[in-house]
Formats: C-alpha cells, structure tokens, sequence
C-alpha cells in the first residue's frame, strides 16, 4: 500500500512539472515575439519652429523580421508615437489638406558581422498633415530597407528627426515644424537576427529513350512487356456420403475404443438397499430412547 501511495505521488508531481515546463515554453515564445513591437520610451529634445527647446518622451515602435534569411530583404519600421503625458507635438497653425506630413530621420545600423552597411542612414517618409490649430501631428511611419549578405545580428536605433510640412503638389516651400534630437546616451534598438536559409529539397523526374539488342531480334525502341497474369487456383472438394454397405466389401480401418452407446457407468449396490437400512436405524434409535425413558420414570 506504502509503494503505491508512493508512486501515484510521484507520477502526480510529475505531471504538475511537466504543465508547468509546458506553459513557461509556450508563453515565452509569444512574450520574445512582442520585444519588438513593444513601445520603448525614448527621450528627445525638441526644437519647434517658433519657440523653446522642450524635453518629449515618445514612444517609439520599432518591429521588423524576428528570423530573416540571408539575400532576402528585410524591412525595419520605426513608428514615432506622442508621448503618454505633455508636451506633445501640436500643429502651431492650422495645415491644410493639400499638404503632407514628412519626417526626414536618421537611423544608426550596426551589423555584428558585417552583413549589412554600418552607420548613419537618412529615410524620409511622408504622410497625412490636414490638421486644426492645437491638434497633435502624428508623424508617418519610417521604412529601413536592408538586404542582408550573411548570417548575423542586425542593430537599428532611432536616432535624430525633423518634421516637415510641405504641399502635396510639390513647389512649394516645406516648413519646419519641429527639429528633435536624441537625449539619451543609449536609446531603444530593434535587434534582427539574420539566421540560415533551411536547405532546398526537391526532386526531379526524367524521360528518355533507349533502344535494346537481344539474340534473335533487331535494335529499335524498347517496349513494355506485359504483366503474366497469374493462373486461377482450382479448388476440388470431394463429398462421401454414407450408404449400404455392399456385401463382401471390407472395413480398412478399425475404430479405437467402444462404441459410443450413451449409457452410463456400470451398475454398483442398489440405493433402496441404503435407504432402508438407514430408515431401521433411526427407528431402532427412538425405540431405544423411549425404554430408557420408561425404565427411569419407573425407578422414580
């Protein structure tokens, strides 16, 4: 009883280690995933176009490819998101609809080997700029395309940007609205791991002719010999059935053993017998109780 009561407990941790290794697996997995698509806040220092410097604490969005393939090309997205509390980026004035946002950024890539360019890269990106008086601007997205040679890590950081405005239609002049660069000795990076292509499997088919010598025939092309068809099996059943037998034909075999009659087993001593002869001893028995009965009462 001690060793089963034993056993079910260990079978029972067991399997409570084994839920418990299965959800930390399982929930890593998507938690690594959402490091880069997590907002980071970053500190800037932003000039506007008429005005103070002023400190802003964005909140940038750097996502891109978590295992890009070598030769193949990997695009990184910076999103610059307003920060969670004041100052914000406000459109000083109202822009119309015909205008556009643009973000001219600089980004810093470092490449660990070197499976890309290092250094400062300059993106611009435009978007919507119709905005009120007062109303926060939010700046487009900026695209980094890279193409990767080799395996490696791949580090992209936000660095310094201006906001734009300028007319949709192009001539116009493009106004500054804000001038911003990085506070911080280290700001956020989006690491991209450029791992090995899995190896190509295919097959391939073939045609082609030959041609075939044998003795007794001539070259030409080869053909197909048809498959033999297997011969049906023929199965005979021979059925004796019995009948007289013919006089003076003889029995080949003789059967071991009696013949199978169906009585029982010989006859032993006859159960009346037994039964009579127990029926005189339990009478003779209460003849005899009854005379020692008398024979005490006389004496009496």
């Amino acid at each position: 009883m001690l060793k089963s009561k034993t056993r079910r407990r260990v079978m029972v941790k067991t399997a409570a280690i084994g839920v418990v290794s299965a959800g930390v697996l399982f929930g890593a997995v998507p938690a690594i995933a959402s490091w880069a698509a997590a907002s980071t806040p970053v500190t800037y220092t932003c000039t506007p176009a008429s005005g103070t410097p002023a400190t802003y604490r964005f909140q940038m969005d750097l996502t891109g490819p978590l295992a890009p393939t070598p030769g193949a090309t990997v695009v990184a997205t910076w999103a610059i998101r307003q920060p969670t509390a004041s100052p914000y980026l406000v459109a000083s004035s109202a822009i119309p609809g015909t205008d556009r946002l643009v973000v001219d950024a600089d980004v810093q890539i470092a490449a660990t080997p070197l499976v890309v360019p290092s250094g400062t890269r300059s993106v611009l990106a435009t978007g919507a700029a119709a905005s009120a008086a007062g109303q926060q601007l939010q700046p487009p997205n900026v695209l980094v395309t890279m193409t990767p040679t080799a395996t490696g890590v791949i580090a992209v950081r936000p660095d310094a940007f201006t906001l734009y405005a300028e007319p949709s239609a192009g001539g116009g002049t493009r106004a500054m609205l804000y001038d911003c660069t990085v506070a911080e000795v280290s700001a956020a990076a989006l690491l991209i791991t450029v791992k090995p292509s899995a190896p190509s499997t295919g097959t391939g088919t073939g045609t082609g002719t030959g041609t075939g010598t044998g003795a007794g025939t001539t070259d030409g092309p080869l053909t197909s010999v048809p498959t033999p068809t297997p011969e049906p099996t023929i199965t005979i059943t021979q059925t004796h059935t019995s009948g007289p037998r013919k006089q003076g034909q003889q029995i080949k075999e003789t059967p071991g053993g009696g013949a199978s009659t169906g009585g029982g087993g010989s006859a032993g001593p006859d159960a009346r017998m037994i039964i009579l002869g127990g029926s005189l001893m339990v009478a003779a028995a209460g003849v005899g109780g009854l005379l020692l009965r008398r024979r005490t009462s006389a004496r009496s």
